[in-house]
């Protein structure tokens, strides 16, 4: 990925995401998109929004915008669709083979297929990527229950299953008693109870129940937050950790300091002033794909657009009268039941601690009124979310593995090739919208 052309696109184009969403009708949102875009949203129906942006063979893009040049009111848009398709990653894709699965049925007793398919194919991910290494054990940050650690086992790994949820712990203990009964036993399970971290105390814990004989292979099923970068720290600086494989999640609960984390991305941050590394840029980059966007019905669409040009319209109304809202914990009234606005503002007293008098409920209606011309807009700049979501995630996921290249490269000296690393797409994104896996192993010791 090019940094420089990314955090430059980013940059142009922060206006459709750099806002907190019940504020998409703040004057100080709608002041910073550019009036062709703002026009081209807030009058398009989705139908043309979809085959303008999604549908578009991307083979065509170059044609397109170089076609377009002499079309001033629709440069912009061939401009926002040239550069995104410039600076999409490609990564690898890994191939399932459903036939090679070694299926334990009780195993996915009441689990979602969710869950089956993320066990199921990072399971064979290690597995083709190890080759069966003898003197491997590896090790599972965040374990939960166990499900992962169970399927690895039934390849043939040794496994230790690190988690710091202690009933998450206990039922994992459990429960492999239970699925080891009668089985072979050649193959060794171990518990930790921690809380994982790039610490002294915790990578020397984590070593020491590796077997002296092994090497330790870290591997992560949706590391939350910057859970992630102190996975890939142990792996860099541990002489006993010799690979690993992570799959990342919740970006937006990473700390401050954890974004960028490699040299390059600072550096082209830096010279090229970005001021949209924040909580509303990684929340997007944790959103769902592209692919959630196109399977929506149109039904679900009003839906969407309801829903959020209705809550950005509470949140004028509270600004303007000095509200503060509070959440009710029991639930309320369903989404897709509120057909209009009269029926969501009906519907406030049982999802906020508050009450409106017949003129308050006036007053909110006619703020609407004068909104509810936007519903296009809202949901076409939703789209645009959308498309640049996944250019955000894949920037984050860049990142990480060009701090694991500058680091080996450092530690190393002499060549960028002692550490193999790849981003392989490993999950069905429609099934797991978190569907990237960090690789990477150590060629030599050192």
């Amino acid at each position: 990925m090019d940094f420089d052309e990314t955090v430059l696109f980013l940059q142009d184009y922060s206006w459709i995401f750099n806002f907190k969403v019940t504020e998409i009708l703040s004057k100080t949102t709608l002041q910073n998109i550019p009036y062709q875009w703002f026009q081209y949203l807030k009058d398009t129906n989705i139908d043309e929004f979809n085959k303008t942006f999604v549908y578009t063979t991307e083979g065509k893009f170059a044609d397109e915008y170089k076609k377009s040049i002499a079309i001033v009111e629709q440069n912009f848009i061939q401009q926002f669709k040239f550069r995104l398709n410039k600076i999409k990653m490609k990564n690898k894709e890994f191939k399932f083979d459903s036939s090679n699965d070694k299926e334990n049925p009780s195993l996915w007793k009441g689990h979602s297929e969710k869950k089956i398919h993320e066990v199921r194919r990072f399971t064979q991910f290690i597995d083709n990527k190890l080759l069966k290494t003898e003197d491997l054990c590896i090790v599972d940050i965040g374990s939960g229950l166990g499900y992962l650690d169970e399927k690895l086992l039934s390849y043939g790994f040794d496994v230790i299953g690190i988690e710091c949820n202690e009933a998450f712990h206990k039922s994992a203990i459990q429960r492999h008693k239970k699925e080891s009964e009668g089985m072979n036993n050649s193959v060794t399970m171990k518990h930790l109870h921690m809380n994982f971290s790039f610490q002294p105390d915790c990578v020397k814990a984590v070593e020491k129940s590796i077997s002296d004989e092994k090497d330790g292979c870290l591997v992560a099923l949706h590391a939350c937050g910057d859970l992630t970068n102190q996975i890939i720290k142990t792996f860099i600086h541990s002489e006993k950790i010799r690979s690993l494989a992570v799959v990342s999640c919740c970006y937006h609960k990473m700390n401050s300091n954890d974004f960028p984390i490699s040299q390059k991305l600072k550096e082209a941050s830096v010279e090229l002033n970005v001021n949209y590394f924040n909580h509303f840029f990684l929340r997007l980059g944790a959103n769902e794909p592209l692919s959630r966007w196109m399977k929506m019905s149109d039904i679900e669409h009003i839906e969407h657009s309801n829903n959020v040009l209705f809550r950005s319209v509470l949140e004028m109304y509270s600004k303007q009268v000095g509200l503060e809202l509070k959440k009710k914990r029991r639930k309320a009234t369903k989404k897709s039941e509120i057909k209009d606005f009269v029926g969501y503002v009906d519907n406030l007293e049982n999802i906020y601690d508050l009450s409106f008098t017949e003129q308050e409920k006036m007053h909110l209606q006619s703020i609407y009124e004068t909104k509810r011309y936007l519903h296009k807009f809202v949901e076409n700049l939703t789209g645009l979310q959308f498309l640049v979501q996944q250019v955000i995630e894949q920037l984050i996921l860049a990142d990480r593995k060009a701090y694991i290249e500058e680091q080996m490269n450092q530690i190393y000296c002499d060549s960028e090739h002692e550490c193999d690393i790849e981003l392989v797409y490993i999950f069905d994104d429609v099934i797991s919208p978190r569907n990237t896996v960090i690789y990477a192993s150590k060629n030599s010791k050192r």
